[in-house]
């Protein structure tokens, strides 16, 4: 048999071009992979980041954050009732009565000390303030408190009386027509 010098290149010629095909298939492959991804990927985010996505699943996300502050609250009211983490508490309950001003300060802080409790009384300004330290349980509190209340110029500041009644500490100012 004899095999001709053209048909050895032309197989040589083949091989080369072969090769040459299929990594021309594996490069279009990948490009169209690549392609493909960034499609979907771009469509994904572009839909994600309109605002028309936004609004037709705020409800879901209402629900959602209400949801939280629910379940937030409810652990809250699991809490020890005596335990005031952020939960506000006056101090001082303001009551104006047509013949006087009446301030109630509440003594459990001060564990029951009217010492601790301060009035001052400046033009027609009463500033009411106390400082408390307690150790209960080898936990150290420390609280304090200060509130400042406008008076009118009818109120009679030099007529101001204090009174102890259970926990509570009554600072009555009259009023004088």
């Amino acid at each position: 048999m004899l095999i001709r010098k053209e048909s050895i290149i032309d197989y040589h010629h083949h091989k080369k071009f072969c090769w040459l095909k299929y990594l021309g298939i594996i490069c279009a492959t990948l490009l169209g992979s690549f392609l493909a991804f960034y499609f979907v990927a771009d469509n994904t985010m572009n839909s994600f980041m309109s605002p028309c996505f936004a609004m037709k699943h705020m409800n879901k996300f209402d629900k959602i954050v209400m949801n939280d502050f629910d379940r937030m609250e409810k652990d809250f009211n699991k809490m020890d009732k005596n335990t005031r983490f952020f939960r506000h508490h006056s101090a001082v309950e303001f009551i104006k009565t047509p013949e006087s001003y009446k301030f109630i300060v509440d003594l459990t802080p001060f564990q029951g000390n009217t010492d601790a409790v301060n009035v001052e009384v400046k033009d027609s300004l009463i500033t009411i303030s106390g400082e408390a330290n307690s150790n209960k349980n080898n936990i150290e509190t420390f609280t304090k408190m200060s509130q400042t209340y406008s008076l009118s110029k009818n109120a009679k500041v030099d007529k101001l009386s204090k009174k102890k009644v259970d926990n509570k500490y009554i600072i009555t100012i009259p009023i004088e027509d």
